[in-house]
């Protein structure tokens, strides 16, 4: 989670789930898979992984916020499972 973020229209943003596969030529410019593999490595991005101590961040925030959820990632990815989702909403 990052609490102050570049990004113009949001305060902070919250990622439970990183990774996501490429289903198209518009992933070829993805901006996440760019961010992600430049602090983890090559490839690294096409790893789906859950993040369960992520999950109560929001709770332990003092103020209100606009929250970017999953920048990240695809959090209805078919490797998130649902109960994992619902977690999240």
């Amino acid at each position: 989670m990052s609490d102050g973020t570049a990004i113009e229209w949001t305060d902070a943003t919250w990622n439970p789930v990183t990774g996501c596969t490429p289903v198209s030529e518009g992933c070829d410019h993805c901006y996440a898979k760019r961010i992600y593999e430049r602090f983890h490595g090559k490839d690294s991005f096409e790893k789906i992984e859950l993040h369960p101590d992520r999950l109560d961040a929001p709770l332990r925030w003092r103020k209100r916020r606009r929250v970017f959820v999953n920048s990240m990632s695809d959090l209805f990815h078919e490797d998130v499972p649902l109960d994992f989702i619902q977690k999240v909403v």
